[in-house]
């Protein structure tokens, strides 16, 4: 029954997808985007909501609810301005609501108690986000207030209070817009008090309506015509009247199998799991249908009316569909709102004239009734008198009129906006142009959401210039008609190159004739070639220990870690040792502590148990059976998280445990690849949802709060092979993850601070497969920067400062130990400064033609052998002459050299030394050929790693 309930409450929000299945060839003579899939009322206002997620308006606009940036009464559709991606809307008295796929709702129109869900001015004519609100999964407007449903099934409501209808408890609340009309009200959302497990709302006139999971209805606000289906409700001198409401709310009376509810001025409807509809509330006009006119207060059954799918309640009338397409109404018909050819009111059900295969109905706190047929056109009947039937009149239309259908630009299927062309400081977009009736008359480019340029409607690409190196942009492209009408937005992120050229921000430390296992601030375990040889270097005094030698034997050295004060080793077929002050401390050589999996502070973490490599003493953990990395996590004082039977298992160092289970109501109930920083735990939650198994990235907090970070989906060759730290890693509260957003389609790497602040460090390109996309995390450090690599590119960035530091190509990789980055590359070991970028001061600019660059750089020659380098190539289609020059702490140490390359040749140029030491060389480059310069010492002898060398370039290009 649950499911059954909230399977037709989101039907009925988006109603659209009852009818996806008799689209048939009606829908084949319109766009596949303009079909219009919801229509809202308000007061004398009406919005619909088309396929491709852009909402139109039309009707009355005094105060801009029509959202098309003007306060003109428009009498057939108009586009709302900068809205996409919606899949609900709402209507009320002045204003508007839109609720999108990311869970944000958006406001517009009049503000005067607060509905908009701001404080700001009273009006508004384009849409502005509620802040305070996300998770959001449907909506509804009343008169002067709105009703949200979060995620987590709260219901939260803003704007005018008088009689309770916002159900927090209050009576008054006075922090709503000051404007004509201002009244007590909330200017942002409150909760709605003793309410969970909601599917549904429904907002009157002065009363709010909740549908909750197992059925039952609940109301609260006015109640003078008894709409909360519930004798009685406290009596309040409301100013000049007497009336009974409640600031909470209450269950109606003998509801419990409710599949949709509708609230109207005065009245309130629901919608019975067997297809009959209830009511209850004011009937002077016979708008609860029970072939009387006389108040109810509690629920009675609709007469002669049976195999109701949607139900909607107006001012003082009723719509009804039925699961045949036809569409009943009851109650006032002064403007022709029953819409069966005349003016004559009915207390019970009669047929709409000439409609049928309705798949939606709204009406609204007003006179006016709409429908959307399963073509996806829209119809509408009723009060007409400032437009709001959008058939370009203001005639009442006593049967159903065709809305008008203006459609915005479209955009060709697949790839539309592209970017080429990337350098330091531009990127060239290319699209393919939209299509329109009425033309293409301009099209929008904006960078970062704000706008760059408009251009003519026959132009289909642009280079932006200006940009930074290093940096990523949101590159957005919008079409429009010569109506004003907006096509759905496009966009591109785009990371800049690196500038050119850029010394690589490192330092070689250190480089051994063989493979650097493990390393900290004070220590360097490596093996000889050969596997035969293990040493221990000490950075301080640049000593060196042979730790282990296995020659003339046939073992050889498999790991190697150092622990808190030696080191802990692996032989092949003799198991593993702890190694301290010259000599073996400990040995283990059984079959299950053979090989260490991770050595951490003084414990290391074998096949069952964890051991403290200096006591010896030791923990079983109780159903592991560890054959990788990938099932569990060490801290340094010796905490263990490991998967333990579907959930995951925390084991501390005083071997108390605690075990972490699923919800029951996930499925199939299973955590996975926990890691630890030593209080929060990470891992993935293998789940279903919308008919997907996917995996949900959570954090348990160490007050036990779990937070969703991600849902991404999953590919099962990937579940026991792939260790967790390449997707997910957390350090000190720091947390750094890939996500999939499918709204793009692209993998993203993002950063959480300890605070729940979260940042995008990155956005793949799109990749042919949804999974094995080559976007890697490598390393957190515990101030929150991040190293990760897409393909064979590795970066730097932090979450801090909200940049990327560094970048490079090639083998290696980042490791960072004690608030310091290094690059690890088998036998060498280098230092990274990521805020010494060796970019020292830099300028360009655009002259005659020309082009000119000039760089000043620093960097190290620290060990012999070492050369600094660096290289420029001209753009596509350009040349440029290169001039270089060097200057050392003593000039005889060092050397510059230049020279161009390219097409098979090496073009050197001879550098000029003058007395002070200073070198300079220039050289021509032609196109397709590439400067590079470097500098190296005259001998093996020359390098300091605390004197300076300084290169100064020179560029002029152009394609002259």
């Amino acid at each position: 029954m649950l499911f059954v309930c909230a399977f037709l409450s989101l039907t009925l929000l988006v109603p659209f997808q009852a009818a996806a299945a008799e689209a048939g060839s009606a829908v084949a003579a319109e766009s596949l985007n303009s079909g219009v899939t919801m229509v809202a009322g308000g007061t004398d206002h009406t919005l619909d909501l088309k396929q491709d997620g852009t909402v139109w308006a039309w009707g009355n606009n005094e105060y801009g609810q029509l959202g098309d940036g003007t306060t003109i009464d428009r009498y057939t559709p108009v586009q709302v301005q900068g809205l996409d991606s919606v899949v609900a809307i709402s209507a009320g008295s002045g204003f508007s609501m839109a609720l999108k796929s990311d869970g944000t709702v958006w406001a517009w129109g009049g503000n005067w108690n607060g509905q908009r869900g701001d404080s700001s001015v009273p009006y508004r004519n384009i849409p502005v986000q509620v802040t305070t609100l996300s998770s959001v999964v449907a909506i509804a407007s009343g008169h002067y207030h709105n009703l949200a449903v979060k995620s987590d099934g709260t219901v939260w409501a803003w704007g005018w209070n008088i009689h309770g209808v916002l159900g927090d408890g209050r009576w008054n609340i006075h922090d709503a817009a000051v404007g004509e009309g201002s009244m007590n009200g909330s200017s942002s959302p409150v909760q709605v008090q003793g309410l969970g497990s909601v599917v549904d709302v429904a907002a009157g006139h002065l009363h709010s309506l909740a549908l909750k999971s197992d059925g039952t209805v609940w109301a609260w606000g006015n109640n003078d015509s008894g709409q909360h289906g519930v004798p009685g409700g406290l009596t309040f001198n409301d100013g000049p009247y007497t009336t009974t409401y409640r600031h909470t709310p209450v269950q109606v009376q003998g509801l419990d199998s409710v599949s949709a509810i509708a609230a109207g001025y005065s009245h309130s409807l629901a919608l019975n799991g067997n297809g009959t509809v209830s009511a209850w509330g004011s009937n002077s006009s016979g708008q609860l249908g029970d072939a009387s006119t006389t108040t109810r207060y509690t629920p009675v059954q609709v007469t002669n009316l049976g195999s109701v799918t949607a139900i909607a309640a107006g001012s003082s009338h009723t719509l009804a569909v039925k699961s045949d397409g036809t569409v009943w109404a009851w109650g006032d018909n002064f403007s022709g709102e029953l819409g069966d050819g005349s003016t004559t009111g009915s207390s019970s059900p009669v047929q709409v004239s000439e409609l049928d295969s309705v798949s939606a109905i709204a009406t609204s706190d007003g006179s006016h009734s709409l429908a959307v047929k399963s073509d996806r056109t829209v119809w509408a009947w009723g009060n007409n008198y400032l437009g709001q039937l959008g058939d370009g009149t203001t005639t009442n239309r006593y049967t159903p009129v065709q809305v008008a259908n203006p459609e915005a630009p479209q955009w060709p299927e697949y790839d539309v906006l592209t970017v080429t062309d990337v350098t330091y400081n531009s990127v060239r977009l290319n699209w393919q142009h939209a299509t329109d009736e009425t033309g293409i008359d301009k099209y929008l480019v904006y960078q970062d959401n704000k706008l760059l340029i408009t251009l003519n409607g026959d132009v289909n690409s642009y280079e932006v210039n200006g940009l930074s190196s290093n940096s990523s942009y949101l590159i957005s492209l919008i079409a429009v008609d010569a109506d004003g009408n907006q096509s759905v937005k496009q966009e591109e992120t785009v990371t800049t190159a690196a500038n050119i050229p850029i010394p690589e921000a490192e330092t070689l430390l250190y480089r051994f004739n063989g493979t650097i296992l493990d390393f900290d601030q004070s220590r360097i375990i490596w093996k000889e070639t050969g596997d035969k040889v293990l040493w221990l270097y000490n950075r301080t005094d640049k000593s060196q220990t042979k730790v282990y030698d296995a020659n003339g034997s046939n073992l050889t050295i498999r790991t190697a870690k150092l622990s808190a004060d030696g080191v802990v080793y692996s032989i092949s077929g003799i198991g593993t040792h702890y190694w301290q002050d010259g000599a073996v401390q400990n040995s283990w050589d059984t079959l299950d502590t053979a090989r260490p999996y991770e050595v951490k502070g003084n414990f290391a973490v074998f096949g069952h148990i964890v051991v403290n490599v200096k006591t010896r003493e030791s923990r079983y953990l109780l159903n592991s059976s560890f054959k990788n990395r990938n099932s569990f996590d060490l801290s340094a004082d010796g905490t263990v998280v490991y998967e333990f039977n579907n959930g995951i298992r925390r084991h501390l160092p005083d071997d108390t445990f605690t075990t972490f289970n699923p919800p029951s109501l996930e499925y199939p109930n299973t955590y996975n690849g926990p890691l630890t920083d030593g209080k929060n735990i990470l891992y993935n939650a293998y789940t279903e949802y919308e008919g997907y198994s996917k995996w949900s990235l959570q954090v348990r907090s160490a007050d036990g709060q779990v937070t969703t970070l991600a849902l991404n989906p999953i590919d099962n060759a990937d579940y026991y092979s792939t260790d967790p730290r390449t997707s997910y890693q957390i350090n000190n509260g720091w947390i750094a993850y890939k996500e999939y957003n499918k709204e793009i389609e692209r993998w993203t790497v993002r950063v959480r601070s300890p605070e729940g602040e979260t940042k995008q460090a990155y956005t793949a390109p799109k990749w042919w497969q949804l999974t094995g996309v080559p976007l890697s995390i490598k390393q957190l450090g515990s101030d929150g920067t991040v190293a990760y690599s897409f393909k064979d590119t590795t970066y730097l960035y932090s979450a801090q400062e909200g940049k990327l530091l560094y970048s490079f190509n090639g083998p290696g990789e980042l490791q960072y130990r004690d608030g310091v980055w290094y690059r690890i590359d088998g036998s060498s070991l280098y230092q990274v400064d990521p805020n010494k970028l060796q970019l020292s001061d830099s300028k360009t600019y655009q002259a005659d033609g020309s082009n000119y660059e000039y760089s000043l750089y620093y960097g190290y020659i620290s060990s012999s052998g070492q050369e600094l380098s660096g290289s420029w190539s001209p753009p596509e289609g350009f040349h440029g002459v290169v001039k270089v020059s060097m200057i050392s702490p003593e000039g005889e140490d060092y050397d510059l050299s230049l020279e161009a390359v390219g097409e098979g040749n090496r073009l050197p140029e001879d550098p000029t030394e003058l007395p002070d030491g200073t070198e300079y060389s220039a050289a021509e480059v032609p196109g397709g050929y590439t400067a590079e310069w470097r500098v190296k010492g005259h001998t093996d002898q020359d390098y300091s790693p605390d004197k300076k060398v300084f290169v100064y370039v020179s560029i002029k290009y152009d394609n002259h």
